[in-house]
């Protein structure tokens, strides 16, 4: 597939990652296939940045480690396909995605992301 989403497509022990457009992924039970979620990206603010607009697990699958499994995943695939970094945004009225974001490696970038809320980063080395 073609786009930014193709080369991020990944297979976890809990979730999968498959394209579902140029800059979209699904993310998959492993088991039966059925979707609890989705990832958005798109070509991030800095040359070599990838950048993550959403990732969002449906209301009713959170707490099984799918949001976590699929940051996961993305960041390994994102590093595999080349990008130097990650970037992604906590949205002000979303709280628990700022803690989500540090545990899952990310640190915050003084002043004000996207809609109010807060952008993350997260560099790759070597």
């Amino acid at each position: 597939m073609s786009g930014i989403a193709g080369p991020l497509a990944s297979r976890g022990e809990r979730v999968h990652l498959v394209p579902d457009g140029a800059e979209r992924l699904a993310v998959v039970r492993a088991g039966s296939g059925a979707p609890v979620g989705r990832v958005e990206v798109r070509e991030g603010l800095v040359p070599g940045e990838l950048l993550i607009w959403e990732l969002c697990i449906e209301r009713e699958h959170r707490g099984y480690g799918a949001g976590s499994e699929a940051a996961r995943l993305l960041a390994g695939a994102a590093k595999a396909a080349g990008w130097a970094g990650l970037r992604a945004r906590a949205h002000p009225e979303y709280g628990l995605s700022v803690y989500f974001w540090i545990r899952m490696g990310f640190r915050p970038l003084h002043g004000e992301g996207p809609e109010g809320g807060i952008w993350f980063v997260r560099e790759f080395r070597g």
